[in-house]
């Protein structure tokens, strides 16, 4: 006999020598241990680094770590069976039993011939799905592999059931329990619930018969299919059939279809267009909410909680940041020890700051400080967090560091963060620099966490691992919880009740000790969560179950509004059925709605669900997510998590791209860069078509997010996707990545091909849609604008559009910041002002951050020719604001740069100015930079400094020549032939003169021109 056995259905155990083995924490080590195990060949080292681990997780060393985790399980003294050398692995599992290999085994052998009772222990020993909780859908090419072994373990544990069910034909009692269970198994098979229903019938129980036609009626409405009429004559008979009374002891499947056209099929199908309700208001009046039992000791964890108490006296009296770690099990009680520490908070005057992490959110930026603020104060959680300063990590994180520093100036601050494990990358990196910024203050912290998930999150480990590293992190486990403690608490609940063998059945476990004693009350058993949340629920009608299944796909977001569209159940129905699971100890009624008592209940009732059934129901909550408009981060968050759960790459790609540009909204570039970066790899298994244009949307958002690294080529990238997108006739596209590549080879002075791949972009709308026409002219004028360069074919360019967009009443942003661009350069600065404060409007409402930051620049422009400084340097705020949020390019040190300009214009300080301009050269935006240099140089001659004029010149000269940008070459020489007349220097004043002339006919600006002329004219005498 084999001496080691793995089971991937349910609960994933290994057991060598009949003895279950503990498992590693990492969800990453026991999928790859699956993926071996069951794919009997060799893997190159880098296929599975790609397979389960994202770049910045060092996925070589993270492969090596979980491989020697793997080792530890499955190798014998003398039998090694990982298989590795430097370039490929391999798993041994041939002296092995694993469940889902013999379940493939079972139903492909003829079982017709096996024994009734063989069938029926495989029925009950293969419980469970495919790896439950190791879905791990940010990795795709791993998910598809999960999602196609699930579906060949649903086929091949139903026809076990089929033919379970057949056998027992003549016995409906026996065949009922099978029958349920494939329906479970196959919810959209129609033959299999007929069969379910006509048991129904059989066993005398036409109520939930008539439950489950309707039932059914819902779920094929649900994936947009038609009716056969076998579900309605299970349920009516056929015609001419009395079903008043009938209790035939024989089950027979109709093999003719008879069709109803007087069914009434829900509108609710997958393709339904109608997205979530706005929320409208609902009575509960009905709903009796429960009050949270108080206990001012916790049994069992009298040590603990005194620990905690402990270190939160230290904080207060040494006056210095301290963090504690509460680490365990599920339901070991973690979040009820967190519920004591509330206590201590109210009897210390400290102020409180708590919140739970959801693993649904944890693509929502700084969630956990934002829903902490909000309980707290929704103006203090407003003013840090809201649409204009979101996710700026500098300036963000500064300011909640304030924020708590002031607070903890008056008083403690205590901050309980609850299942830390699905902590954001945005609340944990918030967290290690708010405890490095405030670490001379009394802020105490108690961060809960689940063993079994917290060493997946890279973002949590790393702020613990820096809280360790400064001395301001203690770490408890909780343990089982002692058998006296937990005998009482049994007792608590169920006082007649021998606690003892209920005690020992729990392990130890806090909450399976509370709902084992809830079933004895209720007179069922059961041994584990699953088996009593499922007998829990058997007593509920099909309607209430399906409302208790949305909800935990839904969960944490649980309320009538967003369940009313996907269950097809009038807001009564629904509301019947949250009041009911609140009863049964499912759910309970907080301030923000219904919630399940705890996470693993939610977990125990997903799991139930068929793994088809799950992806039907997730793309259905995302489709409806896709149509809404709100502008939210956490509907980014959801849309993201529900597409990825969906199984379609297409949905799930589009989702990204939505939710990537909602994050860039708000300035949460970090997770954009996330989002985008999965889509990739969901786009990659897309036809050509859709591929391109995903990948161009994709690119886009990382373009916007972060710098370029080599953008040289991905400049190249954007054409050639360009030219795939023309290929497949996606104008819109193709115009984008031509755009794209425009902008790159811009900001890093390639002017003239810019100039020629935005030209290329305009011709290729020529032959789309007027809107994309309209868009094509108008961008290539703006470039044309911006580069300075054949200004009569901009504003032609620029007329057509604005014709065009007349008569079709579209109001395009580029058209009014072309328009304020040649504006500016025909020195009309009045109308160019108000071109660009209502382009700035535009861009504003739709989210173009960038384009907002022009249309601020060119504001702070119009207003420094003017002279009219206070009010440039006012204007220089708004482009710091929204600079120093976007990616790490030249927008933010050219914002500081321009406000310090101002500042020497008016008190005349030079030197934050030169620190300013070292920042812009670092970030070598030399266009940016020659303007900064020469408004410099002009400033400084008016400070009688004409050696440092001609210093600054100097320097702007090459690289406006270097961009042939004749405005910048004229106010240079400009400068210089200023400079050198004050220093008498006659050969350079007249080399500057002169090629101030040869300028005279350039496409310089015309106030440009106008100063250049004015200064040099000859003063009159006397």
């Amino acid at each position: 006999m084999a001496d080691l056995r793995l089971s991937f259905l349910g609960n994933f155990q290994v057991i060598r020598d009949n003895e279950v083995v503990p498992l590693p924490p990492s969800k990453k080590t026991r999928a790859l241990l699956a993926y071996l195990a069951l794919n009997s060949r060799a893997f190159r080292r880098e296929q599975l680094c790609e397979l389960l681990w994202d770049i910045p997780d060092d996925p070589r060393g993270s492969l090596r770590w979980s491989l020697s985790k793997i080792r530890a399980l499955v190798d014998s003294k003398n039998l090694p069976r990982v298989i590795a050398d430097r370039s490929q692995v391999r798993l041994d599992s041939s002296d092995t039993l694993i469940d889902v290999s013999e379940l493939h085994a079972l139903a492909s052998s003829p079982l017709e011939s096996v024994a009734v009772e063989t069938l029926e222990a495989a029925v009950d020993r293969y419980s469970g799905h495919f790896l439950e909780g190791l879905e791990l859908t940010n990795f795709y090419q791993y998910y598809a592999w999960c999602v196609a072994e699930r579906e060949q373990v649903g086929q091949n544990l139903a026809a076990i059931l089929r033919n379970l069910i057949h056998r027992f034909a003549d016995t409906p009692t026996r065949a009922l329990p099978y029958a349920r269970r494939l329906v479970d198994n196959s919810p959209y098979d129609e033959p299999a619930r007929t069969g379910l229903i006509q048991l129904l019938q059989s066993n005398g129980r036409p109520k939930e018969a008539e439950q489950q036609y309707r039932l059914g009626m819902r779920l094929l409405a649900e994936i947009g299919v038609e009716p056969s009429g076998l579900l309605y004559q299970a349920w009516r008979g056929a015609p001419g059939e009395d079903r008043t009374g009938s209790s035939s002891s024989t089950v027979t499947i109709p093999t003719d279809v008879i069709n109803q056209p007087d069914i009434e099929i829900p509108t609710n199908t997958v393709g339904h267009t109608e997205a979530f309700s706005q929320p409208r208001a609902h009575s509960h009046s009905s709903v009796t909410v429960q009050p949270a039992a108080s206990h001012s000791t916790l049994r069992g964890r009298e040590q603990e909680t005194e620990q905690i108490a402990v270190a939160f006296a230290r904080v207060v009296q040494q006056n210095r940041a301290g963090f504690v770690l509460v680490r365990g099990v599920a339901g070991i009680g973690k979040s009820r020890l967190l519920q004591t520490i509330t206590e201590l908070a109210h009897d210390n005057n400290a102020l409180l700051l708590q919140a739970s992490a959801f693993e649904q959110e944890l693509l929502r930026p700084f969630a956990l400080w934002i829903d902490a603020l909000r309980q707290y104060s929704a103006t203090t959680q407003h003013d840090i967090f809201d649409a204009s300063g979101v996710d700026n990590r500098d300036r963000l994180i500064s300011s909640l560091s304030d924020q708590l520093a002031v607070e903890a100036g008056q008083r403690p601050v205590v901050l309980l963060f609850d299942d830390f494990q699905w902590c954001d990358e945005s609340s944990a990196a918030a967290l290690n620099y708010v405890s490095r910024l405030c670490a001379g203050l009394p802020i105490f912290g108690v961060l809960a966490a689940r063993d079994e998930d917290i060493e997946d999150n890279r973002a949590a480990l790393q702020t613990l691992r820096g809280l360790r590293h400064d001395k301001r992190l203690q770490d408890i486990h909780l343990g089982p919880l002692p058998p006296a403690a937990l005998n009482q608490l049994i007792r608590d609940c169920a006082p007649d009740a021998d606690a003892e063998p209920l005690s020992s059945a729990s392990m130890g476990n806090p909450l399976l000790a509370i709902e084992l004693a809830r079933a004895l009350c209720a007179g069922t058993g059961g041994g584990s969560i699953d088996e009593l949340i499922s007998e829990r629920m058997s007593q509920f009608n099909p309607d209430a179950t399906e409302v208790l299944r949305w909800a935990a796909v839904l969960s944490p977001r649980i309320n009538i509004e967003s369940l009313e569209p996907v269950t097809g159940l009038t807001a009564e129905g629904i509301d019947e059925a949250l009041v009911t699971a609140q009863a049964h100890s499912l759910l309970t009624y907080t301030d923000l709605g219904f919630r399940f008592c705890h996470d693993l209940i939610a977990r125990s009732i997903y799991n139930a669900i068929s793994p088809t059934r799950l992806r039907v129901m997730h793309r259905r909550v995302a489709e409806l997510l896709e149509q809404k408009t709100a502008v939210d981060l956490g509907y980014a968050a959801d849309l993201a998590h529900h597409a990825s759960q969906s199984g379609d790459a297409g949905l799930a790609a589009r989702a990204m791209v939505s939710a990537g540009r909602l994050c860039l909204r708000f300035f949460a570039n970090t997770d954009a860069q996330s989002l985008a970066r999965k889509g990739q790899q969901l786009a990659t298994r897309l036809p050509d078509r859709e591929r391109v244009c995903l990948s161009l949307d994709l690119h886009d958002i990382l373009l916007c997010a972060a710098p370029i690294e080599d953008w040289q080529s991905a400049a190249d990238t954007y054409i050639a996707l360009a030219e795939t997108a023309l290929d497949h006739d996606c104008l819109a596209h193709a115009r984008l990545g031509y755009q794209m590549a425009s902008y790159l080879r811009w900001s890093h002075g390639q002017w003239a091909s810019a100039r020629e791949e935005s030209m290329q972009a305009e011709r290729i709308t020529r032959g789309g849609t007027d809107k994309e026409h309209i868009i094509g002219l108008a961008e290539a004028a703006r470039c044309l604008a911006l580069l300075e360069k054949d200004l009569g074919h901009a504003n032609a360019l620029l007329m057509e559009a604005q014709a065009l967009a007349s008569r079709k009443q579209l109001n395009v942003e580029a058209i009014l910041a072309a328009q304020g661009m040649l504006h500016y350069h025909r020195n009309e600065l009045g109308a160019a002002e108000e071109q660009f404060k209502e382009a700035r409007t535009l861009c504003k409402t739709h989210g173009n951050r960038f384009n907002e930051f022009q249309a601020n620049e060119y504001l702070a422009m119009i207003a420094f020719e003017r002279q009219q400084y206070p009010q440039a340097l006012a204007r220089s705020q708004a482009m710091i604001d929204i600079g120093q949020k976007l990616r790490e390019g030249s927008e933010a040190p050219f914002a500081y740069a321009f406000n310090h300009l101002c500042h020497y214009a008016i008190d005349g300080d030079c030197q934050p100015l030169d620190s300013a301009m070292e920042q812009l050269r670092i970030a070598d935006a030399k266009h940016r930079l020659a303007y900064i240099l020469t408004r410099t140089a002009l400033l400084d001659l008016q400070q009688d400094q004409p050696q440092a004029a001609r210093i600054h010149a100097s320097e702007a000269l090459s690289y406006a020549q270097a961009l042939e940008r004749a405005t910048e070459m004229m106010l240079a020489n400009l400068a210089l032939a200023l400079a050198s007349k004050a220093m008498g220097d006659d050969i350079e004043h007249r080399r500057a003169v002169a090629a101030i002339a040869s300028l005279d006919a350039a496409s310089v600006a015309s106030w440009a021109r106008s100063r250049a002329h004015r200064l040099l004219a000859p003063q009159p005498s006397g």
